[in-house]
């Protein structure tokens, strides 16, 4: 196991197609349907160009929004005694960003309400609670749940018992 101290874990989707390969995926797209378009629009059939035009225009959006949400990430950061989470797209900075104490947040994994709803990874702490890894597979978010509950207690090990002590105000 890693040393729980100063690990990151890094939460994205599965992002198959970066930016080249969608310009090239529309510019082919394009060619190809402009070509069936103008091969219509000669023998008089002139109106398909309009729908040929608001079809590339939709994948256009369809492309440039997929590739927008394939930036999204959730990093959790550990340190000696807390964890941070910083939730936004990559190359903005955070939108989110939240510290909680390592020793009292708990890493739990829900099943849906429904039998076929997926699961859904929470770290809880006192009343607050955040949801994690939505872009996961159930599959991934049970490993990644396992994963951090290692690093959440690998973290209350890594405190020396008299600085522990030395921080609760009651010496609890």
């Amino acid at each position: 196991m890693t040393n729980p101290r100063n690990t990151q874990v890094v939460i994205g989707p599965n992002a198959s197609m970066d930016t080249r390969m969608a310009v090239t995926f529309m510019v082919v797209m394009a060619v190809v349907s402009l070509a069936i378009a103008g091969a219509f629009a000669a023998i008089g059939l002139w109106p398909i160009l309009p729908f040929a035009g608001l079809e590339l225009g939709a994948l256009g959006v369809a492309l440039h929004v997929s590739l927008r949400r394939n930036r999204y990430r959730e990093v959790i950061s550990f340190s000696d005694r807390e964890l941070r989470v910083e939730c936004g797209m990559a190359g903005e900075g955070a939108r989110l960003v939240t510290e909680w104490p390592r020793s009292s947040t708990r890493v739990l994994l829900e099943t849906g309400v429904n039998r076929n709803d997926p699961t859904r990874l929470v770290l809880s702490n006192g009343g607050r609670r955040l949801t994690l890894g939505r872009c996961l597979t159930d599959e991934d978010r049970e490993r990644l749940a396992a994963r951090l509950r290692e690093l959440v207690l690998a973290g209350w090990a890594a405190v020396p018992q008299d600085a522990a002590d030395s921080e609760s105000p009651n010496g609890i």
